[in-house]
């Protein structure tokens, strides 16, 4: 049998000891088990689209972010409060023909001490009674023989006030002072109504006579005097529902409608021009019990 010539590997010599130390791999572990693996970059100098891409990502966290609180806020309720309204009830027409609803809706509000309405209320455009003709204002102004006469230019609307009384006059309770602010609040409103809703620039409300005598005694409101006043709801002017008579001097409104209607009280009359128009002739004169 032939001998095998292949050479034996020559054993290694034995560690001092008598024990052989195993072998080892090369350590590859990271250090920093966090650190990203990556390409090196020493040396290497950074790009000029990373500003633009940092911007790029803030803002759309940003829109992100919006729209979270956004959804946030409407889920919970919270949501932009919604605009406050100047009145809960407004015309749903303009002009003269909205001037009645306005009459409509603010004449049943207003009380004598009985219950009953205080004055019948109607609304409409700017004429003589029944007749069917073109009517413009005249406002006289100035005392002691220097009384100057203008004419009102813009659109009017005329309201009138009547009791059941003879002449329009209220035929319940006493004139009195007390009676006469609620009927001026009561005028106040009306214009308010029309400059707010009926695209108007005048309104003219003829007031009802004291018993015994002729109906003289009118408002007259220019709407360019009430910027303010338009501004804000009617509520923080006109509190409602309207008070009584007897409480109408203590209530909050009554310095409002006092300051707001002491000067813009006027008499009255009609005459006629000589082209067959009318004027409606408003002078200044001093209040008066209703």
């Amino acid at each position: 049998m032939a001998e095998d010539v292949t050479p034996r590997p020559e054993r290694l010599p034995e560690p001092a000891g008598g024990e052989r130390e195993p072998e080892r791999l090369p350590d590859v572990r990271v250090e920093d088990a966090t650190a990203e693996v990556a390409w090196p970059t020493k040396g290497v100098p950074p790009s000029t689209y990373a500003p633009r891409f940092r911007m790029l990502t803030g803002a759309l966290v940003g829109v992100a972010l919006g729209a979270l609180a956004a959804t946030a806020l409407l889920a919970f309720g919270r949501g932009p409060a919604p605009e406050i309204s100047w009145s809960p009830w407004q015309p749903s027409e303009k002009g003269s023909d909205g001037a009645e609803q306005v009459a409509r809706h603010v004449g049943p509000q207003y009380r004598l001490a009985t219950g009953d309405q205080l004055v019948l209320v109607t609304g409409g455009p700017l004429k003589v009674a029944d007749l069917d003709l073109p009517v413009r204002i005249a406002l006289a102004s100035g005392s002691g023989g220097s009384e100057e006469v203008s004419e009102v230019k813009g659109k009017t609307v005329l309201y009138t006030f009547c009791g059941l009384g003879p002449r329009c006059s209220i035929n319940k309770g006493k004139a009195s002072t007390e009676r006469f602010l609620l009927l001026r609040r009561e005028a106040l409103e009306l214009a308010l109504y029309s400059f707010r809703y009926l695209g108007i620039k005048n309104v003219v409300t003829l007031l009802p006579p004291a018993p015994g005598k002729k109906p003289e005694n009118a408002l007259f409101f220019r709407k360019r005097d009430f910027t303010s006043t338009l501004d804000r709801p009617l509520a923080a002017t006109l509190p409602n529902p309207p008070p009584t008579i007897a409480s109408m001097p203590d209530s909050p409104e009554a310095p409002v409608v006092a300051q707001l209607t002491d000067s813009r009280l006027f008499s009255y009359s009609f005459q006629q021009s000589q082209d067959l128009s009318a004027f409606l002739i408003l002078s200044k004169r001093r209040q008066a019990a209703q």
